[in-house]
């Protein structure tokens, strides 16, 4: 039987490297964006797992890994919404979101983003939380750069007023 070895490229070394380092490094980022979508600890540790293996079985089909945050960051958000759309979470979404109003608790911030409404989270998380750009958001979520800006601005309002009920 012959030895057969596969030779890795010095650049799929580096893809490697680089997804190793940025998963290290955003690894709390990724669980909350997913936190944030499906409002389930457990749910978003699977999806995070969910979403990194994907992206490592699709690492060779990415281009540039100056945007491989962005890339794993779109697959965790696709990711989370397939979880949300195969457990029919939306009824338990509706549950959370009356509990968390009427919860004396919710001085976090954190919380009154989890309050938002998916559209409005997920900007506001990867905005101010992950610090991406609108650029980048418009292409995380595949969405227009004004729809970003007419989200953060929505979001912002709703984000007032609840600070404005505490």
């Amino acid at each position: 039987m012959k030895n057969v070895t596969h030779s890795v490229t010095r650049s799929e070394q580096q893809k490697v490297e680089c997804f190793i380092k940025v998963v290290n490094e955003y690894k709390t980022a990724m669980f909350r964006l997913a936190f944030s979508i499906v409002l389930n600890k457990e749910d978003a540790e699977d999806v995070v797992g969910e979403a990194i293996m994907k992206a490592y079985s699709h690492l060779k089909d990415l281009r540039h890994t100056k945007k491989m945050k962005a890339w794993i960051f779109q697959i965790i958000v696709n990711e989370s919404k397939n979880c949300l759309k195969k457990r029919n979470y939306m009824e338990l979404y509706e549950e959370r979101l009356y509990e968390k109003q009427t919860d004396e608790e919710t001085s976090d911030l954190f919380d009154f983003v989890c309050q938002l409404e998916e559209p409005f989270r997920e900007v506001i998380i990867l905005y101010y939380f992950e610090e991406f750009k609108v650029k980048e958001i418009a292409s995380i979520l595949g969405i227009s750069e004004g729809t970003v800006k007419s989200r953060l601005s929505r979001a912002r309002i709703k984000l007032k007023h609840f600070l404005d009920l505490e």
